[in-house]
């Protein structure tokens, strides 16, 4: 919302003369209401239905007052939860003026929905001529309301790549003219989360809280279609202040396989035909474990291996009282240095430990890049 304010001589006089400035009060805001006066942020406020009170800094002749609202969220319980809005609400008024106050509420506002940064497409590869951008100094830490770009070249591989942009606060980001989406490092308060959690009664926004002191969320996907090899251009727009230089960017693929087969279970898809009668022949071998990393990716421990009655799951594995020592060891030799292995599950593999008993083989192994192709993660 955009109105203009015409302030005299006398109203400078006056304020330099008394040691304070006017301020702009609204009635009642939400969520978020900024307040910019002849294109400068003067202050914000934040909250549900509050009060604001804002002291402005005017210069002689006429001013452009800016108010922005910004919507975090409806609430969503509740009756009559259609009607709850935001925005602003009640009188819009100057107040501290040698001649008393000045109500604006029925100014004629001018209104705008979005951002010009946005009608422009100044995150567009192709309209970077669209805006005046200039190096980040230190002061720009922290500064909301900011446009931020920078180059970077995609990490080699294809394994999937994010980016951290947990040190930022709210706002949105653009890799090549993409949008990958809306970002907000919102912490949930230390002292939030209790210690036991009751579902069942009313409902409440504090109520079952989890995960009190962690952003909500710190890495977002960049799809490898959307980069080229070098000279990718980032674009964030942050609302509330964030540090860009802390950003970065890593690959992620999966670090951890895990598999546990029973001697019981079919054999291998490879130990069955059909024949042209029909009918389906099953040869009489053994079920097969397994194991394979992502392409690119090598088998380079085994972290665990046991046939016999290992108990737990993946990450939590552990050996029953039935165990063969030579699990590990022959686990290991088939399987490390592989992208993907396979072992039979059965006593002439590891011999019986256990005889009459049904007897499982449980893996867990780790994958990484070789040596040979292994990059460091990348800082923005």
């Amino acid at each position: 919302m955009l109105d203009h304010v015409n302030i005299s001589d006398e109203d400078v006089g006056f304020w330099s003369s008394k040691g304070v400035l006017p301020a702009l009060k609204i009635d009642r805001i939400r969520d978020v209401a900024r307040v910019f006066v002849n294109g400068e942020l003067a202050g914000s406020q934040v909250g549900h239905w509050v009060s604001l009170k804002q002291p402005v800094q005017f210069v002689q002749g006429l001013n452009k007052l800016t108010l922005l609202s910004e919507i975090v969220g409806l609430q969503n319980y509740g009756a009559f939860l259609e009607k709850d809005g935001a925005g602003f609400r009640g009188q819009v008024k100057l107040t501290g003026l040698p001649n008393g106050d000045i109500d604006l509420t029925h100014s004629v506002w001018t209104y705008q929905v979005g951002l010009k940064g946005e009608f422009s497409m100044i995150y567009a590869p192709e309209k970077q001529a669209c805006a005046e951008w200039s190096g980040m100094q230190i002061d720009d830490i922290l500064s909301p309301f900011t446009w931020y770009k920078t180059m970077f070249d995609a990490p080699k591989g294809t394994d999937p790549v994010a980016i951290y942009l947990g040190s930022m606060g709210k706002g949105q980001a653009w890799v090549n003219g993409h949008l990958i989406g809306r970002y907000w490092s919102l912490v949930a308060p230390e002292s939030g989360c209790s210690s036991s959690c009751n579902y069942p009664g009313a409902y409440s926004e504090s109520k079952c809280q989890s995960n009190c002191g962690m952003p909500t969320q710190s890495w977002y996907h960049i799809p490898r279609e959307w980069l080229q090899e070098s000279d990718n251009l980032l674009v964030l727009f942050e609302e509330t202040g964030g540090d860009p230089s802390k950003i970065s960017l890593e690959v992620h693929y999966t670090k951890t396989i895990c598999s546990r087969i029973s001697e019981s279970y079919y054999p291998p898809l490879s130990a069955w035909s059909r024949l042209t009668s029909g009918r389906v022949l099953v040869d009489t071998i053994a079920p097969e474990l397994r194991l394979r990393c992502d392409d690119g990716h090598l088998i380079t421990k085994i972290t665990f291996a046991s046939y016999g009655t290992p108990s737990g799951g993946c990450q939590n594995f552990s050996e029953g009282k039935c165990h063969a020592l030579s699990t590990l060891a022959l686990v290991s030799e088939a399987c490390v240095g592989n992208n993907e292995c396979a072992i039979s599950v059965s006593n002439d593999v590891f011999g019986d430990p256990c005889r009459g008993v049904l007897k499982d083989l449980a893996v867990e192994a780790e994958c990484s890049l070789s040596s040979a192709t292994k990059e460091p993660r990348d800082e923005m």
